[in-house]
C-alpha cells in the first residue's frame, strides 16, 4: 500500500471527482485525472487506481444508458480493442514507472493533439472519415493500446462513435458499454 501525504489524498480525490465528471457532463475532463494520480503514485499503480475510478463511473453510465447501446459497432470494433489492449499489457510489462509516466505524457499529448483536429476539422463538410472496416480495426487497435497504457481511449472513441453517425443517446450508450467491458476486461 502506498502512502501519501494530505496532499496527495486531495490529489486523488480531485482525480476521482473529475472521472465522475467525466462520465456524467464534461467528457474530455477524464484525462487530466490519469497526470495527477500519476503524480501521487507511481505510473502502473496509479494507472490502476484510475481504472477503478473509471469501472465505478461505467457502472452508473451503463446502468443508465443499459439499453441505447448499437451492439453491431461495438462487435465491430471489440477482436481489434482486445488485440490492442494484449498488445499494451505486453508493453506495460516491458517498461518501468519512469518510462510509463513519459509514454502517459506523450498519449495525452498525442490525445489533446487529436481533440484540437477534430474540434478544427469537425464543422467542415469536407471533413470524411471513414466507417469502413479498416477504420474499426485502426481506432480498436489504437483505443486498446492507449487505454491499457494510459486509460486515455476517449477521443479516440469519441471519433469512431461520431464516423458511425449515431444519434446522441446511443452514441453515448454505445459508448458507455465500450469503456465498461474495455475497462472490465483490463
Amino acid at each position: 500500500m502506498y502512502s501519501t501525504d494530505p496532499a496527495g489524498l486531495i490529489t486523488l480525490l480531485a482525480s476521482g471527482f473529475l472521472v465522475g465528471l467525466s462520465k456524467t457532463a464534461i467528457p474530455g475532463l477524464g484525462m487530466l485525472s490519469i497526470p495527477l494520480s500519476a503524480m501521487v503514485l507511481p505510473a502502473k499503480a496509479s494507472t490502476g487506481v484510475v481504472l477503478v475510478m473509471l469501472i465505478c463511473g461505467d457502472i452508473f453510465a451503463v446502468a443508465y444508458y443499459r439499453r441505447n447501446a448499437v451492439w453491431s459497432h461495438l462487435l465491430r470494433l471489440f477482436p481489434y480493442a482486445l488485440a490492442g489492449i494484449v498488445i499494451g499489457y505486453f508493453l506495460l510489462g516491458r517498461i518501468d514507472d519512469v518510462q510509463l509516466r513519459q509514454v502517459i505524457g506523450l498519449i495525452i499529448l498525442f490525445m489533446l493533439g487529436l481533440n484540437l483536429w477534430w474540434k478544427k476539422h469537425n464543422k467542415k463538410e469536407d471533413v470524411n472519415i471513414p466507417s469502413q472496416w479498416w477504420f474499426a480495426a485502426f481506432t480498436g487497435l489504437l483505443a486498446g493500446i492507449t487505454t491499457m497504457l494510459a486509460n486515455a481511449a476517449g477521443p479516440i472513441m469519441i471519433i469512431y462513435l461520431l464516423a458511425m453517425g449515431l444519434p446522441k443517446k446511443e452514441f453515448i450508450g454505445t459508448g458507455a458499454w465500450y469503456f465498461f467491458l474495455g475497462n472490465l476486461i483490463k
